[in-house]
């Protein structure tokens, strides 16, 4: 972050300009091996235009990425597999007993035969592992027909090496075992590139011939995936993403979806499975001459009979009425935590349900609201990146000056990255004497009722920030005493006083001694932004405010 500091404080154009050329460079020779290593063994078609069409969906993600983390290519298969065809280079564990005693170990040759002595040559290419045993069992005994023994195994699992190409992220040769999974070399090759390769397209060459075609939806659907028995020199080559949609919403999966061609809307539904509270779907179509939307209910017949083709975006609802709230009740109080409400209800019929005690201050009842909450964050936010350019774009007319500003922006990035930390709390104001009636509740409002405070607290710029027992006719001075006064750091003229009830005033140290404060309030002393060390004082005070405003925390820089 520093070096990007001095780049924008001291306007060093060329080197910005020979480091984005250098990124160009290696980005351009990245692309040039990365397709030549592509053309081995197998040269894939070009990738074709729908691939392109939707950015957004990239960003979503693509269903079945997850799949390649390295976790099947940390594990080979070597066990007994009874489906696996012997072929030639097996080596086969024989042993005799009985009236012949003997122990060998016997490699299929390239006629696909072991050759057992006394016996001659046995035929075991193409038999399946499990049946091995069976047959050569039979073979001897076509010889030694009484008390002999008979034990024929492979040996091992067979190493073999695999070309894996097209649109993975690692073309290469791998070695594994002749009983390893599609998975595991796929897995080895880093996986299918997501934004080119094709999860419904992946296909297995030998000698130039395909000889087996994969679909991976099937495995991440449905669990299934054929065994194959991989043999030296085969080539698995993943073909190009083939029609793109998104599918966001009341979705277990919401992703980037391929299909061939067309896809009917129900289907794409499916595999992406439809939440049971939606109600309610929205197809915009993206390659229609104008942009359409279609909105239908999930099970309507349009909506099963819709095609949804490459670039179309799908949206899935629970486009209901609300016909309630659930207002949650904290604090000093006697009765449920939660309160069932008609949607139209407002903070003064739920009081009525709320038995309240003698220590219950009503006076300093307090509102939390989630939309105030996201709000308050947004506008929290959007300060901290408007301070966070603006200190990255200070200019300096002399070295000594961009020295400064460095340091300067060093200051600022640590405050901004501790600001972005902050969570508002979300309450929403309720002024004195407020008519409860005009307060409208919203869903998961939180109201807190608090205790009859007898203490006021003072944090911020002070010496020993802390809660004082409340002195009646005692005003701002005094707590201020009582809490050491106020730092070499303070704002003197930015010190604010919140009231439980969510209300800020600001605060003069001139009061005269009338104005008393209320049990429950807070002193919050703001600290001094120099003037000399930041440039942006302005901002900074701002910010401050806004974080003590929506948090209740004063923020040091």
């Amino acid at each position: 972050m520093l070096n990007k500091v001095v780049l924008f404080l001291v306007g060093l154009g060329v080197v910005g300009a020979a480091v984005a050329q250098d990124a160009s460079l290696q980005a351009a020779l990245a692309q040039q091996q990365s397709l030549e290593a592509r053309s081995v063994e197998s040269q894939a078609p070009p990738i074709p235009e729908a691939v392109q069409v939707d950015r957004q969906a990239r960003a979503q993600g693509v269903f079945g990425a997850d799949l390649f983390r390295g976790r099947f290519a940390a594990q080979s298969f070597k066990g007994f597999n009874p489906d696996y065809l012997v072929s030639v280079g097996d080596r086969i564990d024989l042993k005799l007993w009985g009236a012949v005693d003997l122990a060998l170990m016997l490699e299929v040759d390239s006629q696909g035969n072991i050759f057992v002595p006394r016996i001659g040559p046995v035929q075991v290419a193409n038999v399946r592992n499990g049946a091995l045993n069976a047959l050569v069992t039979q073979r001897i005994q076509q010889v030694y027909r009484e008390n002999v023994g008979v034990y024929a195994a492979l040996a091992a699992a067979e190493p073999v090496k695999v070309f894996v190409t097209g649109y993975v992220k690692a073309p290469g040769l791998f070695g594994a075992y002749a009983s390893d999974s599609l998975l595991h070399f796929l897995d080895q090759a880093g996986g299918i590139d997501e934004q080119t390769g094709s999860f419904l397209d992946v296909r297995i060459l030998r000698g130039g011939s395909e000889v087996a075609r994969f679909s991976l939806y099937d495995f991440l659907l449905r669990g299934q995936l054929p065994l194959f028995q991989f043999r030296d020199g085969d080539t698995i080559v993943v073909w190009p993403k083939k029609s793109v949609a998104t599918v966001t919403g009341l979705v277990r999966n919401a992703a980037q979806f391929e299909f061939d061609g067309t896809i009917a809307l129900a289907d794409l539904l499916t595999m992406a499975g439809i939440d049971p509270r939606a109600t309610h779907v929205m197809l915009i179509k993206n390659q229609t001459p104008e942009r359409e939307a279609v909105y239908l209910p999930v099970d309507a017949e349009q909506a099963r009979q819709e095609q949804v083709v490459s670039g179309d975006e799908v949206s899935v609802f629970a486009d209901r009425q609300i016909g309630s709230i659930i207002a949650k009740v904290e604090g000093e109080y006697q009765g449920l935590s939660q309160y069932s409400l008609p949607y139209a209800s407002h903070l003064g019929d739920l009081l009525q349900k709320v038995q309240t005690t003698e220590r219950s201050n009503l006076q300093g009842l307090q509102l939390y609201r989630k939309s105030v909450a996201v709000r308050q964050k947004q506008v929290l936010d959007q300060m901290l990146r408007k301070l966070e350019e603006a200190v990255l774009n200070t200019r300096a007319s002399s070295v000594e000056e961009a020295t400064l500003r460095v340091r300067e922006a060093e200051l600022v990035m640590k405050f901004v990255e501790r600001a972005r930390t902050i969570e508002p709390r979300g309450q929403l104001v309720l002024q004195t004497n407020a008519d409860l009636t005009d307060v409208a509740l919203e869903d998961q409002d939180v109201i807190r009722i608090p205790r009859q405070a007898n203490t006021v607290a003072v944090q911020g710029e002070v010496f020993f920030p802390t809660a004082f027992v409340h002195v009646p006719g005692k005003g701002l001075k005094y707590y201020l005493e009582q809490a050491g006064g106020l730092t070499q750091n303070a704002n003197k003229s930015k010190i604010f006083i919140m009231h439980p009830n969510g209300e800020m005033v600001e605060a003069s140290l001139g009061w005269g001694s009338g104005t008393e404060l209320a049990p429950g309030d807070e002193i919050m002393v703001l600290p001094k932004v120099d003037s000399k060390k930041f440039q942006l004082t302005k901002d900074l005070v701002q910010v401050l405010y806004q974080i003590a405003l929506s948090a209740g925390v004063v923020l040091r820089l």
